[in-house]
């Protein structure tokens, strides 16, 4: 369960909660199964934070900071993570259906497992994630101008030339 503290700052908002990961720079946020509906999230830092099983679904997180963050369960859906950065994070099993990643860093991510139905990956670095299937990309919605290791970008363009399109022209 998340730490109820950790809850009330988020709470009080992103200016808030940065200030206080600023002066707290050794404490790593527990957020796990934390209910953050409804709250702007834009930009906040939720570096190295446990958030299992967060429920953050329709959320702003544009810009916001997930680095080597523990995702795992994370509800995600239909959210607006634009630009979002979360290299070396856990997505294991994350909701990220219907959710816009365009441009956000996915390097080096846990990917097992996680629902990618109808989601925007535009512009965004999937280099080094690991345990990302053929199969989750093929449900995704664009992939245009995304970065993804070869192994995967080739059999992938080859079946499915149409996420690569830009969904705009």
């Amino acid at each position: 369960m998340a730490n109820q503290e950790h809850v009330k700052a988020i709470k009080e908002g992103v200016e808030f909660w940065n200030n206080w990961r600023d002066q707290n720079p050794e404490e790593l946020p527990d957020l796990a199964w934390a209910n953050l509906v409804g709250i702007d999230l834009a930009g906040a830092n939720f570096e190295g934070a446990n958030m299992k099983l967060a429920f953050c679904r329709g959320g702003n997180l544009e810009g916001a900071n997930f680095r080597n963050a523990i995702l795992y369960g994370i509800n995600l859906e239909e959210s607006n993570s634009k630009g979002a950065d979360m290299e070396g994070a856990s997505l294991e099993g994350a909701h990220l259906r219907k959710a816009d990643l365009s441009g956000a860093n996915l390097r080096n991510t846990n990917m097992k497992l996680a629902n990618l139905q109808d989601t925007i990956l535009a512009d965004v670095d999937l280099t080094g994630a690991s345990k990302l299937t053929l199969e989750q990309l093929e449900e995704v919605k664009s992939l245009s101008g995304a970065k993804l290791d070869s192994n995967i970008l080739t059999p992938l363009k080859d079946s499915n030339p149409e996420l690569f399109k830009n969904p705009n022209s």
